[in-house]
C-alpha cells in the first residue's frame, strides 16, 4: 500500500482543525444541554433520594469547609496537569507546564459535553497538535492519561466489593450474590481481553471480525458499515496496545512519576465527598466515603451520558443516602458535582473559547 504523501496528509489535517473550529456553536449546545440535564438530574435526585424539605443550601456547610474545599482545588487541577506533563515527558515531549493546565481544563469541559467522555481526547490531540507535537505521540498521551486510571480501577473495584458487601446491599439485597458474580465475571473477562491485545492482538481481532460479521449477515447493520466499524476498532486495538508499549519503554523516573501523580490525583478527588460529608458533621469513617466514592467514579468513567450526568447524580445519591440524611441529600450531591466537575467546567469553557477565538484571529491575520 501507498503511504499518503506528507503535502495531502497536512492538507486534510488544515481542513479537519477548520471543521473543528467550525464547530463552536455545536460545543456551545451541547455545554447547555449538559447545564440543563445537571439540574434535571438534581431534581430526580430531589424527588426521588430527598425528604423534600428543600431542594438544595450552600448554607448548611461550614465556611471553614469552603476553604478546605478551595485548597483541595488547587492541588486537583494541579496533579491533574502533573499526571499529563509526566506521561508526555515519558513519551519524550517537553511542554510548557501553563499550557498543560489550559488542557486540563479544556479536556474537562469538553469530556463534559459528549458522549463517553470522547470529545476532551480528542481536543487535547488537537491543541497538542498546535504546539508541534505529533499526531501519533499525542493520541499516546490522551490513550495513556485514561488507561492508568481504568487500571487502578480494575485493581481495587473487585476488593472493594470484597471486603465492604454493604455497598453491593445498597443496589439489591436480594441480588446481591449474583451482582458479586457479574461483576467477578466482567473483571476477568476484562482481564482477559487487555491481556490478549497486549500479546496476541489476533485474537481480539478475530473476535471483532466474527462479532460484526454476525450482525452483518443478519442485516441488521450494513456490509459498509461493517468493514467501517472493523478498520476502526482494529485501529483502536492497534493504538492502545503501541501507546502503553512506548509509554512504559520511556524513562523509568517519568513513567513512576507519571503513575504517582496519577494515584494522588484520583486520592484528591476521592476527598472531596469526604470534606463535604464530614464539613456537616457526620460520623462516617473516611474508608467507607472513599470507598463509595471509588465504585462511583469507576461507573461514571463508562457511563455513556456526557458528563456521566444523571448517572453520577443518581449513584451517588444512592450510595450516600445511606451515609448522610435525606434532608441534606440534594445539597451533598450538588456540592460534589459543582467542585469535583461543574467548577472546572466554567474555567475550561473560558479557556475552550478563548483558544479558538485566538485562533481565528490569527487565520484572520493570515488571510
Amino acid at each position: 500500500m501507498k503511504k499518503t504523501p506528507d503535502n495531502i496528509k497536512n492538507k486534510i489535517l488544515e481542513t479537519h482543525e477548520k471543521i473543528e473550529i467550525g464547530k463552536k456553536w455545536t460545543y456551545f449546545f451541547l455545554a447547555f444541554v449538559f447545564i440543563l440535564t445537571s439540574f434535571l438530574s438534581l431534581i430526580f435526585v430531589y424527588h426521588i433520594a430527598s425528604s423534600k424539605e428543600s431542594f438544595f443550601t450552600l448554607e448548611i456547610f461550614p465556611v471553614k469547609m469552603f476553604f478546605q474545599i478551595g485548597g483541595l482545588l488547587f492541588i486537583y487541577f494541579t496533579l491533574d496537569g502533573l499526571r499529563l506533563y509526566y506521561i508526555l515527558k515519558a513519551l519524550n515531549i517537553k511542554i510548557d507546564f501553563r499550557y498543560i493546565l489550559r488542557l486540563v481544563f479544556i479536556n474537562i469541559f469538553v469530556s463534559n459535553i459528549t458522549p463517553f467522555a470522547t470529545g476532551g481526547g480528542f481536543l487535547q490531540v488537537f491543541f497538542l497538535k498546535k504546539k508541534g507535537v505529533a499526531m501519533g505521540s499525542a493520541i499516546a498521551a490522551t490513550i495513556i492519561r485514561t488507561v492508568l486510571p481504568i487500571i487502578f480501577f480494575f485493581a481495587t473495584t473487585p476488593f472493594i466489593f470484597l471486603f465492604d458487601r454493604d455497598l453491593i446491599n445498597m443496589f439489591s439485597r436480594k441480588n446481591s450474590l449474583f451482582i458479586v458474580i457479574f461483576l467477578f465475571t466482567a473483571y476477568v473477562a476484562a482481564v482477559f481481553t487487555l491481556y490478549r491485545i497486549f500479546y496476541n492482538s489476533k485474537t481480539i481481532k478475530r473476535f471483532i471480525c466474527k462479532f460484526l460479521n454476525y450482525f452483518g449477515n443478519k442485516n441488521i447493520i450494513t456490509a459498509n458499515k461493517v468493514k467501517n466499524l472493523r478498520a476502526y476498532f482494529f485501529k483502536e486495538v492497534d493504538n492502545f496496545r503501541g501507546s502503553v508499549i512506548l509509554f512504559l519503554k520511556g524513562d523509568k523516573k517519568n513513567v513512576i512519576l507519571a503513575i504517582i501523580f496519577t494515584l494522588m490525583f484520583l486520592f484528591s478527588l476521592f476527598m472531596f465527598p469526604v470534606l463535604i460529608i464530614k464539613g456537616l458533621n457526620y460520623d462516617i469513617s473516611i474508608f467507607s466515603i472513599i470507598a463509595a466514592q471509588i465504585i462511583i467514579t469507576a461507573i461514571t468513567y463508562f457511563a455513556p451520558t456526557p458528563g456521566a450526568t444523571g448517572i453520577a447524580e443518581g449513584g451517588f445519591s444512592l450510595i450516600f443516602s445511606q451515609f448522610v440524611q435525606k434532608k441534606d441529600i440534594v445539597s451533598v450531591t450538588f456540592a460534589w458535582r459543582f467542585f469535583t466537575i461543574y467548577t472546572g467546567f466554567i474555567i475550561g469553557l473560558i479557556i475552550f473559547y478563548r483558544e479558538l477565538i485566538k485562533n481565528n484571529d490569527k487565520n484572520e491575520y493570515k488571510q
